[in-house]
């Protein structure tokens, strides 16, 4: 449920976490990740202790210790030591015993006065033959979906945004946020410091989702005056990430072929990556890659050296290829070098991608590409793209997006390519700015958008310049309310409004009225808008027809 009561003193808040070792500081859980996502003025009392379940933290004493602090929010995350094997005091049936306890913390907050939050304990790193995660603890994570629900309470669900996560860095990426244990191995439970860092960030933007008041205290950034350092860690790129943007020989014929990826196994591969590598290399003829539906975690990259692929789904909406990381997390090996927060990356020119969704569900936390595309003469069809801030990066060459959904806040369409997006719905998240074109100065076009519809319903603009010269046009779209009479920002540039191309033309709808934009938004006439079409703003020097490709 989302905060409806405001605060009446902000600067007294607190903030009480309860758990076990996966909620501590210092390395082992969130909470110091946590912490350092708060505004100073805020008291976040860390009272989680390793070793204790849902009973044994009533038993000793520390539920009334956190009760007698009297905060205005507890977080109360249990499971790990609940489970099977940890002993009569411990142990607990998901069903029974354990939602008995959970409950008794709901109950005992509200009767105190305190707004608890449960949160659904973190994924154990336990992996399936397939390679994604297969979680022991989703039993009682349903349990505490369900009392959340009934109580019409606050609920984190870091059980699934965990296990996102884990998928989208792989078995081995997900070192890279686990403590060692002995001299080879790793703790598949708790989290190193830059695992806590990174979970930390991620409760910090559910609370910004679920309790907007609360949501206010957190800061996107790690607070500087703590004494807690934590790195980015990252692996060496492995041989196909590493050499993915570099220069291939040029492409022969090699024959047309299709690859089957199937995450349940009945097909050529169970992965996408998988089947781009199987791919041939250099093939001038089309290799499709037809994908059945199911979720597909992890980076995806097609290298330069693998041109002319298509991806083919189902459906948008069943076909999925999805990532949970930022440019800020840890950087797993199968991403290039400086690459790192995209979902899906395409560097081999004539990609052409239909039917499937692609989403980066890292959230507020930063920059995250659900896609970023830096080839020539690529097609989406009936694509959707999900994401916050940066969702599309069409970076450089020509793109052409057809009767696609592209949703996000903050400059989710962004780059320097010339791309055109005809029949799409662009959806603007909660305000912000739909564009952040970064076109240079001697490119005729960049972003086109014809007859579009522009959805939202919290004030957003059309664009503003990532560079001075950004190239933008909307040719009879339709315009939601949501659009700013102004229409367009100059990024806090006043020296931008002498070079950025912004165009409007025959658009329609309330957020199309042109009556108060800024003076430097240039109108078209009807005449020049029919010379905007995906022909000729696509064709470029060899007379490009995208909408012919198959």
């Amino acid at each position: 449920m989302k905060e409806k009561q405001a605060f009446t003193d902000k600067a007294k808040l607190k903030i009480v976490l309860v758990g076990d070792s996966t909620v501590t500081g210092e390395g082992g859980g969130w909470g110091d990740g946590f912490r350092m996502r708060v505004n100073p003025g805020v008291e976040v009392i860390n009272l989680a202790r390793g070793g204790r379940s849902s009973g044994s933290f009533v038993a000793e004493g520390r539920w009334k210790q956190a009760l007698e602090l009297k905060p205005d929010y507890v977080t109360i995350q249990f499971g790990h030591n609940d489970q099977p094997g940890h002993g009569p005091g411990r142990e607990s049936d998901p069903e029974t015993s354990y939602r008995e306890n959970m409950l008794r913390y709901v109950n005992d907050a509200i009767a105190a006065g305190i707004k608890p939050v449960l949160v659904t304990p973190l994924s154990r790193r336990q992996w399936g033959e397939d390679g994604r995660i297969r979680s022991s603890l989703q039993p009682y994570a349903d349990v505490v979906q369900r009392i959340a629900k009934e109580k019409n309470v606050l609920l984190v669900d870091l059980h699934k945004r965990s296990i996102d996560v884990y998928n989208s860095l792989g078995r081995d990426g997900t070192k890279l946020i686990s403590p060692k244990k002995g001299e080879d191995g790793w703790d598949g439970t708790h989290l190193n410091l830059a695992g806590g860092d990174l979970f930390g960030a991620i409760i910090a933007d559910e609370f910004r989702e679920i309790a907007p008041e609360l949501g206010a205290q957190m800061t996107y950034w790690r607070e500087k005056k703590t004494n807690i350092k934590v790195e980015v860690p990252s692996l060496p790129p492995n041989e196909f990430a590493a050499n993915a943007n570099k220069q291939p020989p040029s492409p022969m014929p090699q024959g047309s072929r299709t690859i089957t990826v199937a995450a349940d196994g009945s097909g050529d591969y169970r992965t996408v990556q998988e089947a781009v590598a199987a791919a041939p290399a250099n093939n001038s003829d089309r290799t499709t890659i037809r994908i059945k539906p199911g979720t597909y975690y992890g980076c995806i990259v097609v290298p330069r050296s693998r041109p002319n692929l298509s991806f083919i789904g189902e459906n948008p909406d069943t076909t999925i290829l999805t990532y949970a990381l930022n440019v800020y997390d840890p950087i797993p090996a199968d991403v290039p070098p400086r690459m790192n927060g995209n979902g899906v990356i395409v560097l081999g020119d004539g990609f052409l991608a239909e039917n499937l969704s692609f989403r980066n569900t890292a959230g507020e936390r930063g920059q995250a590409m659900a896609l970023r595309v830096q080839a020539d003469r690529c097609v989406f069809r009936n694509c959707k793209l999900y994401g916050w801030q940066d969702t599309l990066l069409a970076s450089s060459k020509r793109q052409y997006f057809d009767n696609c959904y592209i949703e996000g806040r903050v400059d989710f369409i962004y780059g320097g390519s010339t791309a055109v997006f005809e029949n799409c719905i662009i959806h603007s998240k909660n305000g912000g700015y739909v564009t952040a074109a970064s076109t240079p100065e001697d490119q005729k076009y960049g972003f086109v958008f014809l007859n579009c519809k522009l959805t939202g319903n919290i004030p957003a603009y059309l664009g503003r310049p990532w560079r001075p010269f950004a190239y933008v046009a909307y040719v009879n779209c339709e315009m939601g309310d949501h659009i700013r009479p102004e229409g367009w920002n100059n990024w806090g540039k006043e020296s931008n409004e002498k070079t950025a191309r912004y165009m409007e033309c025959n658009n329609s709808g309330p957020g199309a009225n042109t009556d108060k934009r800024v003076p430097w938004m240039k109108k078209l006439d009807p005449t020049e808008a029919k010379n905007f079409t995906a022909d000729a703003v696509l064709g470029g020097n060899d007379g490009w027809k995208p909408k012919e490709e198959k």
